[in-house]
């Protein structure tokens, strides 16, 4: 049986950066009340995924294991949040009671996702005063041609000529310039659910891939960014370390109140799940991690 670490490829140690793009990671819990709270929603718990802290100039993200007193109280004694989806809102819902720990991924702290909203899991919420979701998301055709295409010649990049999929595309305009962006998800095998929960699929054979693709619409031109990447050109070798395949859009929304909105996506590693928020750059800047939130080997 594989001991539980934090992983080394996708969900390295937590960390956090400044949501406007800029700082350093935390190192010591906020001693102020914090601006927003980023859940993660499995079922009946909520793991804190991180908080928002510090004056609106200056704001940062502070990972859940790092959670100030403040914000361990705050919680403690339920907040109110929007919970989102791939594309807006779901509804809002109550979060917290006490503080747990998820032995042996001890630095996650996890609470209880109270009040029910019709979902599939993982899901996320946020508990901020702004509105989170400030432009529209659209869900397009998972046969559209021309993000085939675009699928298609990322797969070649890798060296990889499978046929291109869709499992997810969306549109919306995530920095607010008036111009659409498109977010992809291509993969190999379908996502599927049970129960409402998201399967991890492991990779079993050669020409098996995921990615997730974000297609900017910026100043300088569109720029297409991958958020996500797993390829596999050949067949895993008998008694190698199993790897995971699925990877997913898990919701869009603006987390720090800037009027960008982040894109968040849902992963597996072996017997372990995490998600990774990415920001929009202002002007021509790309996509930029700023929270990461994993357990898992």
């Amino acid at each position: 049986m594989p001991d539980f670490r934090r992983p080394t490829s996708l969900l390295t140690a937590l960390f956090a950066a400044a949501a406007l793009g800029q700082g350093t990671p935390a190192t010591t819990p906020p001693t102020t009340a914090p601006r927003a709270i980023l859940f993660r929603l499995v079922e009946n718990t909520a793991a804190v995924v991180g908080t928002l802290d510090g004056p609106a100039t200056a704001r940062r993200w502070t990972p859940g294991e790092s959670l100030g007193p403040l914000a361990h109280q705050q919680i403690g004694t339920t907040v109110k949040a929007t919970v989102l989806g791939p594309t807006g809102k779901l509804g809002t819902a109550t979060v917290g009671g006490r503080i747990e720990t998820n032995d042996p991924c001890d630095w996650v702290r996890e609470t209880r996702y109270l009040t029910t909203v019709k979902t599939v899991f993982p899901a996320h919420a946020l508990s901020a005063p702004w509105n989170p979701v400030p432009r529209i998301i659209t869900a397009l055709p998972l046969n559209s041609a021309p993000y085939l295409a675009i699928v298609s010649a990322e797969l070649k990049k890798w060296g990889l000529t499978a046929t291109p999929r869709l499992v997810q595309l969306l549109r919306t305009d995530l920095d607010g310039n008036g111009r659409d962006d498109i977010l992809m998800v291509a993969a190999s095998d379908p996502v599927t659910f049970g129960e409402g929960v998201m399967n991890g699929g492991y990779a079993e054979r050669a020409g098996q891939y995921s990615l997730v693709l974000v297609r900017e619409s910026l100043p300088g031109g569109v720029k297409t960014s991958v958020l996500g990447k797993r390829i596999f050109k050949t067949a895993p070798a008998p008694g190698t370390f199993p790897e995971m395949l699925t990877q997913r859009i898990g919701a869009v929304a603006d987390l720090n109140g800037d009027g960008r909105m982040e894109v968040l996506v849902d992963d597996y590693v072996h017997e372990g799940e995490g998600t990774t928020v990415w920001q929009s750059g202002a002007g021509n800047r790309g996509m930029a991690k700023v929270l990461e939130w994993g357990c898992g080997v």
